[in-house]
């Protein structure tokens, strides 16, 4: 099976899964049976694939472990693995991702997931990474953001997305531009810069690779 017959496989188990536990444990959570559905829906899948397709010829042989922050239930983790076997950190403040993530990234060995504030776990290690991902960038204060990339070594790749979609209330870091992202970063090298159209056509998503 390709990866997205294994991820919507497993994206159903987890639901099923869900579903079985609510009969007995008035604790759980069944609204996370849509969220599933959500983490797995064309815009998340579109924007990762346009991510992955652009960062695997930057995946050199330097790269010995990667962070992705911010992981949600693993999916970016579960595409990256398709190209690399090198050890994936999936960081997610939320410990319900790490539970349902297992659920969604089975059969993956190289991936770990952590419940963590993903910027917290950052800069406890900032030098153990040689690539971060963060797809979601409009969800951290800037200043967080300007820490990541003095903090991190200095041939440590970045691949950061953002986007202009103001009006939702935890988009706290939204851009106008793809060139005001990524001037807002203050790299020292851009390796690669695009923005793409989400298919919903609601907004656009923005990506930048660089040091």
């Amino acid at each position: 099976m390709n990866y997205k017959e294994v991820l919507y496989e497993n994206a159903l188990q987890a639901i099923d899964e869900i579903y079985k536990r609510s009969q007995y444990d008035p604790d759980e959570d069944l609204y996370r049976s849509f969220d599933i559905i959500n983490s797995v829906n064309k815009n998340q899948i579109a924007s990762k694939e346009w991510l992955i397709e652009n960062l695997v010829p930057f995946l050199h042989d330097d790269i010995k472990k990667v962070c992705v922050m911010g992981g949600w239930y693993g999916l970016s983790a579960l595409m990256l693995a398709q190209h690399t076997n090198v050890p994936i950190d999936s960081v997610d403040y939320d410990p319900e991702t790490k539970r349902i993530g297992k659920l969604l990234t089975r059969g993956y060995d190289n991936i770990q997931l952590i419940t963590e504030d993903a910027a917290d776990w950052f800069f406890h290690k900032p030098k153990r990474y040689q690539l971060i991902v963060n797809t979601s960038c409009e969800h951290i204060d800037q200043i967080d953001l300007d820490l990541m990339v003095a903090m991190k070594r200095e041939d440590t790749i970045i691949c950061f997305q953002s986007n202009n979609y103001h009006s939702i209330q935890s988009h706290i870091n939204t851009h106008n531009s793809l060139d005001e992202f990524v001037d807002s970063l203050k790299l020292t090298e851009v390796l690669f810069k695009e923005e793409m159209k989400a298919p919903s056509g609601q907004y656009d998503r923005y990506m930048v690779i660089g040091k």
